[in-house]
């Protein structure tokens, strides 16, 4: 007997969110994957959080690989996206990386390095490359800003690759908590205008 064709997606159906399936399930994929790690997320964990059936995340997604992959790469093109947005506001250099700061400690505290890690055996060799080409992407964007602030005379840096690689650093101990729980900071906004004011006393003129 002749298996039936796979039926045509035609136009995707939209969720309240206003998004296509498929960027639905990503998002709230990525989500799952951030806060609980690659290895507790089930597709059919996916699917329930998602409100879909788990054979419509399979159909856009065939392995929970290309699922990871395809949700982490969503999330590191829209915080490079980001950067370059806040990167581009008026204001100080100095304000404008507190800004950055700030939306960078509202993501979940799971770090792709951290997760890449755990994943490596799982993902093939051009899925990794995928995801380190995006994530130097978000460092490249960092860069920029930092060489434009040095070039316009707000800021001393003649390494501005390094200084972005020392900024991400010093932005995860916004995140470290202790055993009870307790933050260095009481908030994101301290974190992060503390953490620049470390950051700043190494590079303004």
């Amino acid at each position: 007997m002749k298996a039936p064709n796979k039926k045509p997606l035609g136009r995707p159906p939209v969720q309240q969110e206003g998004l296509p399936t498929s960027q639905h399930i990503l998002f709230i994929a990525s989500k799952l994957f951030m806060e609980n790690g690659f290895e507790s997320v089930s597709m059919n964990m996916v699917a329930q959080h998602s409100g879909v059936t788990k054979a419509s995340v399979y159909y856009y997604f065939p392995t929970k690989n290309e699922l990871f992959v395809a949700s982490m790469v969503a999330v590191l093109v829209n915080v490079r996206q980001r950067i370059e947005t806040l990167l581009a506001q008026p204001g100080s250099f100095r304000e404008r990386l507190e800004l950055i700061a700030q939306n960078y400690l509202r993501v979940p505290q799971i770090h792709m390095d951290g997760m890449a890690e755990k994943v490596k055996h799982h993902l093939t060799e051009e899925q990794h490359n995928q995801l380190n080409q995006h994530e130097n992407a978000l460092y490249e964007a960092l860069e920029t800003g930092f060489a434009d602030a040095a070039r316009q005379g707000e800021i001393h840096c003649d390494d501005p690759f390094l200084t972005a690689h020392l900024y991400v650093s010093m932005l995860r101990i916004g995140e470290r908590r202790y055993s009870n729980n307790e933050s260095l900071f009481e908030s994101h906004e301290e974190a992060a205008a503390k953490i620049v004011a470390f950051l700043w006393r190494g590079i303004h003129k």
